[in-house]
């Protein structure tokens, strides 16, 4: 069976139960309650949701591929006609060049034997770099001034 009957069930089956909800046919829930919207909404989206996914999973259409159409062949049979055949001279071809000859290379320069590496003196290490301490700064203490307290003034007398 395929599956997207089963997805288009299911979905008939919630638009039916939504519509029950809906009428107030199911006792406890009436459509004026919050209770009963929610049920309502809810089995309407579930219903939607599969009958999308059914839709989607339906199988495509196959479109037959066809065949271009080929020449009709003739039912009555086509005599060849025969045409004298002209008395020509075979086209002579000109003979192949001579090949050329190839003449023998001597190598009379001796090669070079490779030289090895000359060898690398070794470098003098360099010293290291000790890190010099600075004496750390004297802090210099700051005087702070005694803060002013402000006095309040008396209320004047009425």
């Amino acid at each position: 069976m395929r599956s997207d009957y089963g997805l288009y069930g299911v979905a008939v089956i919630c638009f039916i139960l939504a519509a029950l909800f809906a009428a107030g046919l199911v006792s406890g829930y009436q459509l004026s309650q919050t209770s009963g919207v929610v049920v309502t909404v809810v089995f309407l989206l579930i219903g939607v949701i599969a009958a999308a996914v059914g839709y989607s999973a339906r199988p495509k259409a196959i479109t037959p591929i066809q065949e271009p159409a080929t020449a009709p062949t003739p039912t009555t049979p086509v005599t060849p006609i025969e045409e004298p055949t002209p008395v020509t001279e075979e086209p002579t071809t000109p003979p192949p060049p001579p090949p050329t000859p190839i003449e023998e290379v001597s190598i009379t320069e001796p090669i070079p034997e490779p030289t090895p590496p000359q060898p690398v003196e070794p470098l003098e290490p360099t010293p290291a770099v000790t890190p010099v301490e600075e004496p750390a700064p004297a802090e210099t203490v700051v005087e702070e001034k005694p803060k002013t307290t402000r006095r309040r003034r008396k209320k004047a007398a009425a």
